[in-house]
């Protein structure tokens, strides 16, 4: 993975390659120069390489990563970001793609199998051209075993306020803005706001301008999200455009009660009062109640977030999910060595 990614990509090679390594599957990780990155993966007992993958012109990089792969004898190489994937030379190993949200198909040309984490990402590239036999779904891995809350005082949060968190790159299809004017309707109200993106500068601004700044905490990337979530009251999750849900996971992971834009992702995930609640996409006013309702009801807010931790324990905790990926991590290795063979 290169280092032309957002937080979201970053957390599920982190989480993925880290959930792997527990299950013995032999890697050599390769990742753009990030610092934060090498030493969470080193403390959960992998040693990255570190190559600077140079937007242009970046020959050095690319000459490195393949004697790396070479070197290796990797029988699958999994390129994460496309620049890596335009950069792998084939040879004896399968190459698989990740399928991000933009998919510029050009860069995966030496590709020979893809996967995606929803089913709107493998129609991008079945329309891209890919034949969907060459495409595989796979769930998202969310870290699951036990996670411990920051303290909120790490981010100048009273203990006795109610704190609502959200998780997102912060780029307008997001919806934080809708979210924010949903927290200035309500008195009492911390908010976190976990990533970065394009537009953070015109969020703060924003915040500003609605009177919710003193209230409102922009705390940027932070490589263990989920600490911060398991802090929060309620999660919120106002995305306008959303295809895999991962804050309704991360939300149910932490037994928090998740309030959602009733976007893809999270509509497809949640059953509306039962392990989440719904709101109408870009409806402050009805995400505002949303959010005064479950704090007024507790019994059940916590009876919909320990649903939902039930249901992401029986569908998508790492016990449950990584047994998918090396059924097709060794569909591929012998799919390889069948066209090996043949050749």
């Amino acid at each position: 993975m290169s280092t032309a990614i957002d937080g979201a990509m970053e957390r599920a090679f982190e989480q993925t390659v880290v959930a792997l390594s527990r299950h013995d599957v032999a890697q050599r990780v390769v990742i753009g120069s990030n610092s934060d990155s090498m030493v969470r993966l080193k403390s959960a007992g992998l040693e990255p390489m570190e190559l600077p993958f140079r937007p242009r012109f970046d020959f050095s990089s690319k000459r490195r990563l393949n004697s790396e792969i070479n070197a290796f004898g990797a029988e699958l190489v999994i390129s994460w970001t496309p620049d890596v994937s335009s950069q792998v030379i084939q040879g004896s190993a399968h190459h698989i793609g990740y399928v991000t949200n933009d998919f510029p198909s050009a860069k995966y040309q030496t590709c020979n199998h893809l996967f995606a984490l929803s089913q709107k990402r493998v129609d991008r590239a079945v329309a891209a051209g890919w034949s969907k036999d060459k495409i595989t779904l796979l769930p998202q891995v969310i870290k699951s075993e036990a996670i411990s809350a920051i303290d909120r005082k790490t981010f100048f949060t009273p203990d006795t306020a109610k704190l609502v968190v959200v998780v997102g790159n912060l780029v307008m299809e997001q919806g934080l803005d809708v979210l924010m004017e949903s927290i200035a309707r309500i008195s009492g109200h911390y908010l976190w706001v976990v990533g970065d993106g394009p537009d953070r500068k015109q969020f703060e601004e924003r915040a500003l301008s609605i009177g919710i700044k003193p209230r409102t905490r922009f705390v940027g990337v932070q490589g263990d999200a989920m600490s911060l979530v398991a802090a929060a009251d309620i999660v919120v999750c106002p995305a306008r455009q959303d295809d895999i849900g991962e804050q309704v996971l991360q939300a149910w992971a932490c037994a928090k009660p998740i309030i959602a834009a009733d976007s893809l992702g999270p509509g497809l995930l949640i059953k509306h009062r039962e392990n989440g609640v719904l709101v109408p996409v870009d409806d402050s006013r009805s995400l505002a109640e949303a959010i005064k309702w479950l704090n007024q009801d507790t019994d059940f807010a916590q009876r919909i977030a320990a649903a939902g931790l039930a249901t992401f324990s029986d569908s998508h905790s790492e016990l449950t999910v990584i047994p998918d990926y090396l059924a097709f991590l060794q569909n591929a290795v012998a799919g390889g060595a069948e066209s090996q063979s043949d050749q």
